[in-house]
């Protein structure tokens, strides 16, 4: 089973279950494409930091995030693979507890980076200097 998948499935299931979201497709698509941009956009800075001493431009970060989500939609709803999602019920490795850990361990990542990004970020330009 796609990672993307089992991640996407557990997204769509806390918008259903626990948050009770009216529209919980629309929530998924853009808290995830938002968590995968997080990801992208933190390896990003830290190559572009780490060994250029540049750093990203914001808009260039909020672009990536446009882009996730246009990608996420067309991946999932306009390809009608939610409704395959939902059905399959993707899992890793058939273990229940092992992609609801990893989907947890994900978003925990991608959002420490929200935190943590900017104090690992003025540490590399600091030895720019």
């Amino acid at each position: 089973m796609n990672l993307l998948d089992v991640l996407y499935y557990h997204y769509f299931l806390f918008y259903r279950k626990v948050l009770k979201d009216p529209d919980p497709h629309f929530a998924t698509v853009l808290s995830f494409s938002f968590s995968e941009s997080l990801l992208i956009n933190g390896f990003m800075d830290i190559i572009a930091l780490k060994w250029f001493c540049y750093q990203i431009a914001l808009w260039i970060q909020f672009g990536i995030v446009i882009i996730l989500i246009y990608c996420n939609y067309l991946l999932f709803h306009r390809s009608g693979r939610v409704k395959e999602l939902l059905k399959e019920r993707p899992v890793i490795r058939n273990s229940r507890v092992l992609s609801v850990t990893t989907t947890i361990l994900f978003f925990l990542v991608t959002v420490s980076w929200l935190f943590l990004g900017p104090i690992y970020g003025k540490r590399l330009l600091s030895q720019c200097r």
